[in-house]
């Protein structure tokens, strides 16, 4: 793992890291300093993330904290049938492993109210080495504002955008959260109009359990690309990994999956198309014409219910054979589905036209899997919570 350290480092490299959904809690566990609770047993964030630390290594790394983040025990949870709350020592915990951006903007982030949420806010300020925590505001204007943050002589500037909304404007103390549904052209517009070198756009949306992407919302994010807007797009919300594109010059994944949450189930139990979460790294270089992406590594992930760890041998290849399959289906006029070509660490790399990264020579695009008809078949189907 040297060589990430090397990347990250370089004066004309960049390199963001993007996680799916975060939290260190079952759902409405009791809060303890000591660690989140899973199936009776205390699990520290450093246990944790103790087998995907090294690929945390970046400058950018984002994660979307699909959680409230208090210290008390006496803020009322909303009636739902999951409600999250995570102490704030886990987050610092995070903060340590390397994540330093999170979307705070989705449907559990309102899960104990707006008190909750202002609690989620007063925390995540404090924690130390944490650049951008947007999603949540006390005001409409607040709440839309892009994070902005220099690194290493670069402008970035991160917003985000949630479903399951509302609370705004938020009395004192609290805090409320924008709609995705209606408010994400009017947060996608704002980023555009902030000068930064690089803009994340952080949208949780969609139907849970679905790896395909939606024609509707493969414009709207493509839109969000368009015209100097958003350089990265994360999304995430439907636990399972959707396809990655290139769109123009910007880089849009439609899902993440789940990256480590001890409130979600065991995806083990689900096909191929959802077993699995998603972390990518993307290398950027800085030239005459400002960051362009060259690389993008992709890590198929295990056990993101407890102690998430990369995926490896021939379980990795398969899932990276799915994640080429639903980029494969991106393809069109304005945009690229990436292909991933395994490699020896079980991660999947693709490589820019020209790319200088050593890591690139001779890399070809690889070919479509033999269990392509397979993958169709398990990526077609319909499933639900209680599926499998």
């Amino acid at each position: 793992m040297a060589l990430f350290a090397t990347l990250a480092q370089a004066d004309d490299r960049l390199t963001v890291v993007l996680a799916g959904d975060t939290g260190l809690n079952a759902s409405g566990a009791p809060l303890d300093a000591r660690g989140g609770w899973k199936g009776g047993v205390r699990v520290t964030g450093a246990e944790a993330l103790a087998g995907i630390a090294p690929w945390l290594e970046g400058d950018v790394v984002f994660a979307n904290l699909e959680t409230t983040v208090m210290d008390r025990n006496d803020i009322a949870a909303r009636d739902k049938m999951f409600v999250f709350r995570m102490h704030p020592e886990g987050l610092r915990e995070f903060a340590e492993a390397g994540i330093n951006v999170f979307s705070l903007a989705n449907n559990h982030a309102l899960d104990y109210g707006t008190r909750g949420a202002g609690e989620t806010l007063a925390h995540v300020a404090a924690v130390p080495g944490v650049h951008a925590w947007p999603g949540l505001g006390w005001t409409r204007a607040e709440a839309m504002r892009p994070h902005v943050f220099e690194l290493r002589g670069v402008r970035v500037a991160v917003s985000a955008v949630g479903n399951a909304g509302g609370g705004l404007p938020a009395r004192e103390g609290r805090a409320g959260m924008l709609q995705e549904r209606v408010d994400f052209p009017e947060v996608a517009a704002r980023l555009r109009e902030e000068d930064a070198d690089l803009r994340i756009l952080s949208v949780h949306y969609g139907r849970e359990f679905d790896p395909l992407t939606d024609a509707a919302d493969a414009a709207r994010f493509r839109g969000a690309a368009a015209g100097g807007g958003a350089s990265i797009v994360a999304g995430h919300h439907a636990h399972v990994a959707k396809g990655v594109e290139i769109s123009g010059s910007h880089l849009v994944a439609y899902g993440l999956g789940n990256f480590l949450h001890l409130g979600t189930q065991n995806m083990a139990r689900f096909d191929i198309c959802r077993d699995f979460g998603l972390l990518l790294r993307v290398g950027l270089t800085r030239g005459d014409a400002g960051l362009a992406v060259e690389t993008v590594e992709a890590v198929p992930l295990k056990d993101m219910h407890l102690r998430v760890t990369p995926m490896g041998g021939e379980a990795a290849r398969l899932r990276l054979e799915v994640l080429n399959y639903l980029g494969g289906r991106l393809d069109g006029a304005d945009a690229r589905g990436l292909r991933f070509r395994p490699q020896a660490d079980g991660s999947g790399l693709w490589c820019a036209a020209g790319a200088g990264d050593a890591r690139c020579a001779g890399w070809t695009e690889p070919a479509a899997s033999a269990r392509e008809a397979e993958i169709a078949a398990a990526c077609g189907r319909v499933v639900t919570r209680g599926s499998f």
